[in-house]
């Protein structure tokens, strides 16, 4: 598992560009990136329209929860320069998948993510997926969550299943930010919970490739 701690908030656009622009030189194809929702996001699309036109024509993003009502994730995508891109005609449309309910994420002929950041909650929820609202046994993409403990109560989200069939080799980039995530970030650290108690410890106890992106500073003992 690596860390990374940025010195400032800001610093996450620049990153996401590096990141992003490494994929890219491993691979002449489509560049497949799972996204958040969530106040994270903006820094994420900021960083992906950095990136030079040769490369930003290949990315597709793939949002990885939505809510049913209320302000929708792709409100916050569109709003933190997406939709100002697509006007341009440097990002079609149709290279952005939402999930909705009972169809799958990726498209068929995808095999898998080439990165994947994640927003994580105060609970240590990723996407939709929250402590015990769940099951991580269960198959399918996507599911449909009727009783989100914050609202809105209704969101579809990719699953843990959709994760180890199109993430498994995939990097995974854990995002705490802000001083909120702290006591997430340490029971994170600790390996103490499973995904049931603390759903981002999903990813650390199915042996995947972790990267946690922070601008938690450690604390004066």
């Amino acid at each position: 598992m690596k860390k990374l701690v940025l010195t400032d908030i800001e610093d996450l656009a620049a990153l996401v560009q590096a990141q992003i622009e490494e994929v890219s030189r491993t691979s002449a194809e489509t560049i497949r990136l799972g996204i958040p929702g969530g106040r994270s996001a903006a820094f994420l699309i900021e960083g992906m329209l950095k990136l030079p036109d040769a490369i930003l024509s290949r990315v597709r993003l793939y949002l990885l929860d939505e809510r049913l009502s209320g302000e929708r994730n792709l409100d916050t995508l569109l709003a933190s320069g997406l939709a100002q891109a697509m006007e341009e005609g440097r990002f079609k449309k149709d290279s952005l998948s939402i999930p909705e309910v009972g169809k799958p994420l990726l498209e068929e002929k995808a095999t898998r993510f080439d990165l994947i950041y994640l927003g994580v909650g105060e609970d240590g929820h990723i996407a939709s997926l929250f402590p015990g609202s769940y099951p991580s046994e269960e198959k399918g993409q996507t599911a449909l969550v009727l009783d989100s403990p914050k609202p809105p109560l209704e969101r579809v989200t990719f699953t843990y299943a959709g994760f180890r069939t199109y993430a498994r080799t995939t990097p995974i980039c854990l995002l705490f930010l802000g001083e909120g995530k702290r006591p997430a970030y340490l029971r994170f650290l600790s390996k103490k919970e499973q995904a049931e108690s603390l759903p981002c410890a999903f990813f650390t106890q199915e042996n995947f490739s972790v990267t946690i992106i922070t601008n938690l500073k450690e604390q004066p003992r």
